[in-house]
């Protein structure tokens, strides 16, 4: 099994409506494929994280590589694994800001504005950084606190990062929906996306 990193420059903008059918996407097929992840989105630059079987992760990193929504992709990292690092996720999602970026450790003047394919791709210690920060419910403090087992610890982790990954999915169907409702009426393709989100989050 491996675990592989890159960062991309979006072609161009990348609205909540398309980057809710990305999401959508990936984590259809990743389930299909036993792939896990997490993926970060900002300034037009994808950061992401793909972790499962060689084959299928070269398989996917292929078509990666000539999917259209890329103008560049840089590889980051490679490296084989003893068990996965995102196993709750068949892809979990941030949209990067400035209030998720604050408490980022190791980077305290590093904003959203920061996060482009030029300074991400020449700085492998900043991209470490990122991926721990979002990849941890940021709970730390509290869970350290708390007198109970390690197997209580660890749900108590999962339920937060899971919280943080419906927040997120929620947050991209309603701006795709407020967007569409501005410019007319949703089309049929984004009500079928939003209603994909909400029985995902209901399974939940």
């Amino acid at each position: 099994m491996i675990q592989v990193s890159y960062v991309s420059r979006s072609k161009g903008p990348m609205p909540a409506e398309d980057l809710l059918a990305l999401l959508h996407e990936c984590r259809s097929k990743n389930r299909q494929r036993e792939v896990t992840g997490m993926l970060l989105y900002g300034n037009g630059t994808f950061l992401q994280t793909i972790e499962g079987d060689e084959a299928v992760i070269d398989e996917l990193l292929e078509k990666i590589s000539s999917d259209d929504r890329h103008a560049e992709i840089q590889m980051l990292n490679r490296k084989e694994i003893g068990e996965r690092e995102y196993s709750e996720w068949s892809m979990g999602f941030e949209e990067v800001s400035d209030d998720s970026l604050k408490d980022v450790e190791g980077l305290r003047d590093f904003g959203a504005v920061d996060f482009t394919f030029e300074k991400l791709s020449g700085n492998a210690e900043v991209v470490e950084s990122l991926l721990q920060h979002y990849r941890d419910p940021h709970w730390d403090q509290v869970i350290g606190e708390l007198d109970a087992k390690d197997r209580v610890i660890r749900h108590l982790e999962r339920s937060l990062s899971t919280m943080r990954d419906r927040a997120a999915l929620a947050r991209l169907a309603l701006e795709s929906i407020t967007e569409a409702s501005r410019h007319g009426q949703p089309q049929e393709s984004l009500i079928q996306l939003c209603e994909s989100a909400v029985k995902s989050l209901r399974k939940k």
